[in-house]
């Protein structure tokens, strides 16, 4: 019965969303606005999307997906709350932007902007080198214990991997020596050279890396094992509770610059709620572990508003 719900309503909202192309919206092409470089965890799950709601667009016109990084997703971000509010430009959100605001490095949240949608989720790793002496996280949290702050992490600095260290560090009671490996493009390059001894990263960004033999994932940040790496335990099999794991979850969702039209936002939240329940979409997301999560805009409204919550809570506790 449940399926059978579950099959109507993506029917029900791939009718909806391509009635909604067709009652004139849009009526020029559409930016998403990715705020990170090309290729990385945000790119790749966006112009699948994008591409999705390309080819079913009214009038021929596009979605087109247009990289602004800077300053940890903050530049691309400012780029579209200062954009015309129109209906034709929308911002890639990241989890990451919650925890820069409760680290204090962000001054404005979700809020400042119209949100739109949630619409996939990419789950993090921990990962070492194929030669490295980890086999397991137990062995990196022994080994930290044994040398506080010796054992090298790679993180991008200000993103959501920061906050999986302070919670693995709050609940195992161990101190990492954190390094700052930069964007997407080279973090693996610097787990390859030996420069650090375990990075965190999404599933989707290491995969190959893992196939190929050079790299060994540890965990995943997830509550369920992942179907293309069965054999890898996840953080909760660890001990860590699901509140902990809140700060993990690296999902995405799309907003509008402040005032945006709610016919263009209603219009747009199908788009990648049809895009969500489309069998290929989700072929092609799996294939790079990434999942569609769909939730509408009444939805991820009160999601965004528990997840701020979350993280301001979590920082106040342990970034005293």
């Amino acid at each position: 019965m449940k399926k059978l719900f579950a099959l109507v309503m993506a029917i029900a909202m791939v009718l909806t969303a391509t009635s909604a192309f067709a009652a004139g919206y849009p009526e020029k092409d559409i930016t998403l606005v990715n705020p990170y470089e090309a290729g990385g965890t945000s790119d790749i799950p966006s112009r699948i999307f994008a591409d999705y709601i390309s080819n079913n667009c009214a009038n021929g016109h596009l979605m087109n997906v247009n990289c602004i990084g800077g300053a940890g997703g903050a530049v691309g971000a400012q780029a579209v709350m200062d954009s015309p509010a129109d209906g034709y430009t929308f911002l890639v959100a990241p989890a990451g932007f919650a925890m820069k605001y409760a680290q204090g490095t962000l001054d404005w949240t979700y809020e400042a902007f119209d949100p739109v949608c949630l619409y996939v989720t990419s789950v993090l790793s921990i990962v070492v080198r194929a030669d490295s002496p980890y086999r397991t996280y137990q062995d990196v949290v022994d080994a930290a214990k044994a040398n506080p702050g010796t054992v090298k992490m790679g993180i991008a600095t200000g993103g959501l991997p920061q906050f999986s260290v302070y919670a693995m560090e709050a609940h195992d009671g161990i101190k990492f020596q954190t390094i700052d490996i930069g964007g997407n493009t080279v973090k693996s390059a610097e787990l390859l050279a030996g420069r650090v001894d375990v990075m965190i990263d999404a599933v989707g960004g290491v995969q190959e890396y893992v196939k190929s033999g050079d790299f060994r994932i540890l965990t995943v940040f997830s509550a369920e094992r992942l179907p293309s790496f069965p054999e890898v335990p996840t953080m909760l099999e660890a001990g860590f509770t699901s509140d902990e794991m809140s700060v993990m979850n690296q999902v995405f969702g799309v907003w509008a610059p402040k005032g945006t039209p709610a016919e263009a936002i209603a219009a747009v939240s199908k788009m990648f709620g049809a895009a969500a329940a489309d069998a290929g979409v989700v072929e092609q997301l799996g294939a790079k572990n990434y999942t569609a999560t769909y939730m509408d805009t009444p939805e991820y409204t009160e999601y965004l508003a528990a997840m701020y919550t979350n993280f301001v809570n979590f920082a106040n506790e342990f970034m005293k």
